[in-house]
């Protein structure tokens, strides 16, 4: 059977990572730089919103202490990437190996006070949650390139008030790396084949496996859109036909897949020897 390439990613727009194609990317973590920014006294909106904190009890304080946690916690998650190999740029220098440069800057960082009344309390009590901003860049270390740039935003949710400033920059922080991880993941992808088709049930493709597994730190679960490429006028086109998940990782470079929608088309995709393309949705 003729093997079908499939690009696993979610981001197919970078030339570096479609060219190493599955080179394991040295990355070195640069200066997250930071500067507090002071709000114009003078706007409607910010006099408003002034009046209404002072109603709620509520105060909103930069929190510049926390800045190298914000870098760790950026090195951290850039350490789970399954492609990127992490070093400290501020502790070691970059040469020969290294691929890419990642830095930035920390936009905002500040924790909210409120006094929240609790039900069967009669006084109010202060909660806090936590604001983290950043703007990340990704560079090729060679030529200094900016080949990517993010931003990224961790905000109040319904469930995020704690009792100390500490715990509410604590829980921003790992909401943070969950967002870099799962973002970085998507954007440097893993390049892999069908090894086999696996089941079939009459018209329609059940399972594929794939050359990607435990050694490229592939897990269960992950989903994945399928793309058939076409033609027109010289330009590529895609159209989504189906979804995957990652049903087991069977070994090193072996990964089952189910076909979660769009067997049929999958499968007939397969049979016409049609070139798919495979992006990973999370």
């Amino acid at each position: 059977m003729k093997k079908v390439f499939i690009f696993f990613s979610l981001f197919v727009t970078m030339p570096l990572m479609a060219q190493n194609g599955n080179a394991q990317q040295n990355v070195s973590v640069g200066e997250l730089s930071y500067m507090i920014k002071e709000q114009p006294k003078s706007e409607l909106g910010t006099v408003v919103g002034a009046v209404l904190d002072v109603l709620a009890d509520r105060t909103t304080e930069e929190q510049p202490g926390y800045v190298d946690a914000v870098r760790a916690s950026v090195m951290m998650a850039l350490s789970n990437v399954r492609r990127f190999t992490v070093s400290d740029g501020l502790q070691v220098a970059t040469n020969e190996a290294t691929n890419l440069i990642v830095d930035g800057t920390v936009n905002y960082i500040s924790t909210t006070r409120e006094l929240r009344t609790h039900s069967g309390k009669k006084d109010k009590i202060p909660e806090f949650y936590a604001q983290i901003g950043l703007t990340l860049n990704v560079k090729e270390a060679a030529s200094g390139n900016v080949i990517n740039s993010q931003v990224f935003e961790v905000n109040k949710s319904s469930w995020s008030w704690f009792k100390s400033t500490d715990s509410a920059i604590k829980d921003a922080l790992e909401g943070l790396r969950k967002k870099l991880v799962k973002y970085y993941n998507s954007a440097f992808p893993y390049s892999a084949h069908i090894l086999e088709r696996g089941t079939e049930k009459k018209d329609k493709q059940k399972e594929l496996y794939i050359d990607l597994g435990a050694s490229h730190g592939l897990q269960e679960g992950t989903h994945l859109a399928v793309y058939v490429i076409g033609s027109i006028a010289g330009k590529e086109t895609r159209k989504q036909i189906g979804r995957l998940k990652v049903n087991a990782v069977e070994g090193d470079e072996v990964s089952r897949c189910k076909v979660a929608s769009g067997g049929k088309d999958i499968k007939a995709a397969l049979d016409a020897g049609e070139q798919l393309l495979i992006i990973s949705t999370d």
